[in-house]
């Protein structure tokens, strides 16, 4: 196992929902590590599949226009 410095207020939120859940911080912030390590490698996956080339023809085809107002907020 690792050890990871995280800061106080973060450990404290943790800790605080390792509590709510009945189960220990470093098995909360494990699950927690895992899934976004997970999220993070399907990115990658999806973003491997797409081309530069393929998000230019795309952009083409979108109407160059001003935006509407409720876009500009």
């Amino acid at each position: 196992m690792k050890t990871v410095q995280i800061p106080d207020d973060l450990y404290a939120r943790a800790a605080a929902l390792a509590a709510e859940d009945a189960v220990s911080v470093d098995r909360l912030v494990a699950a927690l590590v895992n899934e976004r390590v997970s999220d993070w490698e399907r990115v990658q996956i999806r973003a491997g599949r797409g081309s530069l080339e393929r998000l230019h023809e795309v952009l083409a085809r979108v109407p160059d226009v001003p935006a509407e107002a409720v876009d500009k907020r």
